[in-house]
């Protein structure tokens, strides 16, 4: 196997790639860019990643070095120009979530993938953990039965992340929790149930808690939610609730997707409030009583890397886990949560 050659572009979030990327069983090249020199170069001594490899354009780093992939890891408002002008110098990309600021953006990543024939993924990494992959497995398999609810959230009690470009925010980020924290369970709950599709959608959002702390920050146009809640009504019946929240009047951090079937029910909670943080059950009767079963019960999934199996999809030149047309669904999603919010009244899909 030639040496892979894998270009890492915003350092910030892209350390835990290198990361991966320098764990992987492949031989593979680091090449490194970030726009801020020091944090490039402790970066790259850290890694003991050479001098030759580190950028701080990264269309130096395109027209320089032939790249076989590239992770992008800078600012949600810039995954579109980065991403496009990846695939068009022939990279496979991986991109941080969510895809994009918004659907228009991200169906323009994905035509540039189809036009140029490379591989595009999310790094929707919540897809890799033990316990949605038992989940996943077991509603796939047909355990529950027929899926007719689901509660997906993420909620924090004081954690709004004060290090984005949180000044308009709506064009840099394209929103507040819902974008950055809901997109990570909503594609979990709609990967776990096979993508079903929404028929219309109701929400709102608020901005509620940490308005105060934004202007005492300097921030005067704090202009995304601190709290998002949205109801799908999905065409094949199900309903779906997703919430999430930077801020809120809580005991303390939550993450949980709790899914109800005809046949039984589960939960996958991590409930930090809790000395047992993971709480992962499966309710299943047997001989008409209602069991719990404990996802211990279960055999230890494979779960992986998410950024090893973008790699492994690209050698065996297979389909990525995180596709970009679900990547894509995800996002025509959270743009119809923002719109109905705004107009205050439910919206078709």
């Amino acid at each position: 196997m030639n040496t892979l050659k894998i270009g890492v572009v915003g350092l910030t979030v892209g350390n835990e790639h290198i990361k991966s990327y320098m764990n992987a069983p492949y031989d593979i090249e680091i090449f490194i860019c970030d726009i801020d020199k020091d944090r490039l170069n402790t970066i790259g001594t850290k890694h003991q990643i050479p001098l030759e490899n580190r950028f701080c354009d990264f269309d130096e780093m395109l027209s320089s070095v032939k790249l076989d992939a590239v992770s992008i890891c800078v600012p949600n408002f810039l995954h579109k120009s980065f991403t496009i002008k990846a695939l068009e110098a022939g990279a496979h990309v991986l991109c941080e979530k969510p895809m994009s600021v918004n659907a228009t953006d991200a169906l323009l990543m994905k035509e540039a993938a189809d036009r140029t024939g490379k591989k595009l993924m999310i790094n929707y990494n919540q897809r890799f953990t033990k316990n949605c992959r038992i989940a996943q497995k077991l509603i796939s398999e047909g355990v529950l039965g027929d899926i007719y609810f689901v509660r997906t959230v993420w909620h924090r009690r004081r954690g709004v992340p004060w290090w984005y470009p949180l000044s308009e925010a709506d064009k840099t980020c394209g929103g507040g929790p819902l974008i950055d924290l809901g997109c990570h369970v909503l594609d979990r709950a709609l990967w776990m149930c096979g993508f079903p599709k929404p028929k219309w959608i109701l929400a709102n959002t608020f901005c509620a808690v940490v308005g105060e702390e934004a202007k005492q920050r300097g921030i005067d146009n704090f202009s995304v939610e601190d709290m998002g809640v949205a109801m799908l009504a999905m065409e094949n019946g199900m309903m779906l609730e997703l919430e999430a929240s930077w801020a809120s009047n809580r005991e303390s951090e939550l993450v949980k997707t709790r899914i109800y079937g005809t046949k039984g029910g589960l939960v996958i909670a991590s409930d930090y409030a809790s000395d047992n943080r993971s709480i992962n059950s499966l309710f299943i009767e047997k001989d008409g009583i209602l069991e719990d079963v404990s996802f211990s019960d279960f055999e230890d999934e494979d779960t992986g890397d998410i950024r090893i199996s973008f790699i492994e999809s690209i050698l065996n030149d297979t389909q990525p886990v995180c596709t970009a047309e679900q990547g894509l669904t995800v996002m025509r999603i959270l743009d119809k949560i923002y719109l109905s919010a705004k107009q205050k009244i439910p919206v078709e899909y």
